[in-house]
């Protein structure tokens, strides 16, 4: 019986009970979900600079996924819960992160002869590449040669990731394995992995998958094309100069030290925080307001910080999520370089996204500092005294967490504190904290157009509405651009009048002054 009972496990979905455990236990995430993975050759980054010829820049074929991706495959549960969270799976995008886990685990195994049969020659290369497939079944074969990715637009047998909607695997070998409608779909928000209960780190794949498509075979949503170009020549999403990322200064009526002005090689001493400003708190109108109450209540609390100005340059977390990995490497390498050679130690943004790539990422290129959210220092500053909320906020507020400032980066609390210290009445959405919907700009879904069924944002804004409440804090520039859009556009069918998104920084500024 028990000898019976492992067979059956071995073949069934039920092969999860052996690789689960294995899942867990080599899972990278001890706090949050943790950054992107390099690209690796031989078990080494890749050095971008000098890349190996024969190194393979993300997922291509099923052969191209190392060992803990198969695990990560063959530990499914099917539960659904990351289907469930999951912002594109909500509002009628062709993905979902169970299905295309599945689609990924059901592909290997039929092409597990091909795979063992090649000994881990990549597909397409090699002697061993031909041998193998001699060796294989032509059913197999027909699997091997397969497209991996690609469109099934206007495919009557087109289907999500690769799945019907009853769970079975669509084996027409004229459709690609993968949807690139669905790769596209994801805003990288992290809901998937972290309500698997298995550890599988779906976003890992995903971003290897897209990488392939931006740097092998070049197909993308044409709309990153100017998002690309704009890093690459103005280092900045948005293409404007680098002179402009000053000008909020000349908007304020108190001094902001710039890096350089005074002809220093390295931060000064009495300086105690960087102010990495960020594209969007540079050139984004809403996003100006929150760096300008931030450096005010900094000014306030006398905190003495600085700015780089033009110094700065987008930290590339854009890029990497649109899978740009070579233009992520260029960006953060010059930011490096620059936060090292001033010596820069404490580092303050607004941007959740910074302050993952600048925290997160940047150890892997030698960038370590120590860098914290602008709700975290504000929210230190007003338990220690130093900023008094005097003219308390007599309104109802409901708080969005940010993806990457929650469940990217483990910060729920410090928002909901200075809120509360405002004098602000509180009133939750029912989905929050690591159950938090996601605005829909993540994954570089900010510069491109949403064309498959419902808005995410619109999705989350008429969740906020429905609270009731008068405004809508958030801590990210760009879950503000799109919650305002959301609530905008309700607001113009008649709907949630006097609504208003707010940083939590422009609420905790107003209640600083008498």
């Amino acid at each position: 019986m028990v000898l019976i009972f492992l067979v059956i496990v071995l073949n069934s979905k039920h092969l999860h009970i052996g690789a689960a455990p294995v899942n867990v236990y080599t899972s990278r995430r001890p706090n949050a979900l943790g950054p992107l993975l390099p690209i690796y050759y031989k078990g080494e980054p890749v050095n971008f600079e000098d890349p190996p010829d024969d190194a393979t820049f993300g997922k291509g074929h099923i052969a191209d996924f190392t060992w803990k991706n198969y695990v990560d495959f063959m530990a499914c549960t099917e539960c659904g819960r990351c289907q469930s969270q999951c912002p594109a799976w909500n509002t009628g995008k062709p993905l979902s992160p169970k299905l295309m886990i599945m689609n990924l685990r059901d592909t290997m195994f039929a092409q597990a002869p091909y795979l063992l049969a090649a000994n881990g020659e990549h597909p397409g290369l090699g002697e061993m590449h031909e041998q193998a497939l001699a060796a294989v079944s032509d059913e197999v074969r027909a699997e091997v040669e397969r497209p991996f990715i690609g469109s099934r637009e206007g495919s009557e047998h087109s289907t999500e990731d690769g799945y019907t909607f009853d769970g079975h695997r669509t084996t027409s070998l004229e459709l690609p394995i993968i949807d690139q409608d669905a790769l596209w779909s994801c805003t990288m928000c992290g809901a998937c992995v972290n309500q698997c209960p298995v550890d599988i780190e779906h976003i890992d794949h995903f971003v290897d998958m897209r990488r392939n498509q931006v740097m092998i075979a070049t197909e993308f949503p044409s709309e990153l094309n100017g998002l690309f170009k704009n890093l690459e020549t103005k280092g900045n999403p948005w293409g404007m100069n680098a002179s402009g990322r000053m000008d909020w200064i000349s908007e304020v009526d108190f001094d902001v030290r710039v890096f350089g002005m005074d002809g220093e090689d390295t931060i000064p001493e009495d300086v105690e925080y960087l102010f990495w400003v960020g594209c969007a708190g540079a050139f984004e109108d809403r996003a100006k307001r929150t760096t300008k109450a931030v450096a005010e209540l900094l000014t306030i609390a006398g905190v003495s910080f600085m700015v780089l100005g033009e110094g700065e340059t987008c930290t590339g977390d854009p890029a990497r999520r649109a899978g740009n990995e070579f233009l992520f490497q260029m960006q953060a390498m010059q930011n490096v370089e620059v936060l090292n050679e001033v010596k820069a130690g404490k580092i303050v943004v607004t941007c959740p996204h910074c302050l993952n790539s600048l925290k997160r990422e940047y150890p892997q290129l030698g960038g370590n500092y120590e860098v914290v959210h602008h709700t975290e220092l504000l929210n230190d500053l007003v338990k220690a005294g130093r900023l008094t909320p005097v003219a308390p906020v007599d309104q109802t507020v409901t708080y969005h967490d940010p993806c990457y400032l929650g469940r990217h980066n483990n910060v729920y609390v410090p928002p909901r504190d200075l809120i509360a210290a405002t004098g602000a009445t509180t009133i939750e959405m029912e989905r929050r904290g690591d159950k938090s919907f996601c605005c829909g700009a993540g994954g570089a879904r900010m510069w491109m157009e949403e064309k498959i069924g419902t808005r995410v944002n619109q999705n989350r804004g008429d969740e906020a509405i429905g609270t009731g409440a008068s405004k809508v804090a958030v801590a990210c520039p760009f879950c503000s651009v799109m919650l305002n859009d959301a609530v905008t556009t309700r607001q113009s069918e008649g709907i949630a009048e006097g609504v208003e998104v707010v940083d939590i920084a422009t609420l905790l500024l107003a209640a600083s002054k008498p």
